[in-house]
């Protein structure tokens, strides 16, 4: 369904002209208009503080050409040899073994080789704390076969070239230091420095066996002895190396000793000519001293262990030089 929106009633005529009266008279009052709100004042931004200006630096004074030229040579100046601390149980240890070592050339070559063994011994035994190197006791076992092995062959020749299965018993020994190192189980760490480290402590050790065969030869006998006067004078001269200034002057300073002390010992006491003795005096100092000065930089070498152990080398390192120069010279 839908609503009906009911009709206004009509008005009368008094009615319209009344409202039509009233509607002029009254007008009806527009709203008022609400004031905006006051608009708040900004707040004044303060000034920023001035920073300070750092004060001038000052420039230092102009060097003269003299100055500049000593500061650029004290910059550019480099120790070409570093420190060789002291180390008097070296100097020692060198001087017995060297002394042991010529007595025994003149009583024949089993106790030649019972003097390189005893080097050779005290290498296996510290040559792995010398370096810091893992797996001692394999290290000490392989140095030991090798040293072993190399001194029994040569031992065991007695006929000339008595170096004929030196290069066998190296070979052994390399392959004895490999198979170590497959053999450890501590996952191999410093696998190259360990093998090259053994490798080089194997080869030190059979350099030094070449002086068993030289008691069988012409001569043999005062070419140990000349070669071991050269290293322990070279040792002696290791003395001075706290000295500033002939720390770079300690390898030709050990030559020189080594082979003036060879000269001597030659030609007066041994009948040797002056030449072959001071070839071999230069060439054992100095590989004797080049060698303690290698193993004079490690860390470990404060220790007692550790000297002896470079004493060590520095006897056997040179022996198989003073064997070829020997030969060739004295037969």
């Amino acid at each position: 369904m839908n609503d009906a929106t009911p009709e206004p009633l009509a008005m009368t005529r008094a009615q319209r002209r009344r409202r039509i009266l009233q509607g002029t008279d009254a007008t009806p009052e527009s709203p008022a208009t609400p004031e905006p709100p006051a608009t708040p004042e900004p707040t004044p931004t303060p000034e920023p503080t001035p920073t300070p200006e750092p004060p001038a630096k000052t420039r230092p004074p102009a060097m003269t050409r003299a100055q500049k030229r000593a500061a650029a040579a004290a910059e550019a100046a480099v120790d070409p040899v570093p420190e060789m601390p002291l180390q008097p149980l070296v100097t020692i240890a060198v001087l017995a073994l060297a002394g042991l070592l010529t007595i025994s050339a003149f009583a024949g070559p089993v106790l030649v080789a019972v003097s390189v063994a005893l080097a050779a011994g005290v290498i296996a035994w510290g040559w792995s704390g010398l370096l810091g190197l893992p797996s001692p006791r394999g290290t000490a076992f392989v140095l030991a076969s090798g040293s072993a092995a190399a001194i029994g062959t040569v031992l065991a020749t007695n006929s000339d070239p008595f170096l004929t299965w030196m290069p066998a018993a190296l070979a052994g020994s390399m392959i004895i230091a490999f198979l170590h190192q497959l053999a450890r189980r501590d996952g191999r760490p410093r696998l190259v420095e360990s093998v090259a480290s053994t490798i080089t402590a194997i080869a030190i050790v059979v350099s030094g066996a070449s002086f068993v065969a030289l008691p069988r030869t012409p001569q043999g006998a005062w070419v140990v002895a000349l070669g071991a006067t050269g290293v322990a004078v070279s040792a002696l001269t290791d003395m001075v190396g706290g000295s500033r200034r002939l720390r770079a002057w300690l390898l030709p300073l050990a030559m020189l000793a080594g082979g003036a002390a060879a000269i001597v010992v030659g030609v007066t006491l041994g009948g040797v000519g002056w030449g072959p003795s001071a070839l071999l005096g230069v060439l054992a100092a100095g590989i004797s001293h080049s060698i303690r000065r290698a193993l004079a930089m490690l860390p470990a070498i404060s220790g007692p262990r550790s000297q002896l152990v470079s004493a060590g080398a520095s006897v056997l390192t040179g022996g198989v030089v003073v064997y070829v120069v020997g030969r060739f010279f004295l037969g």
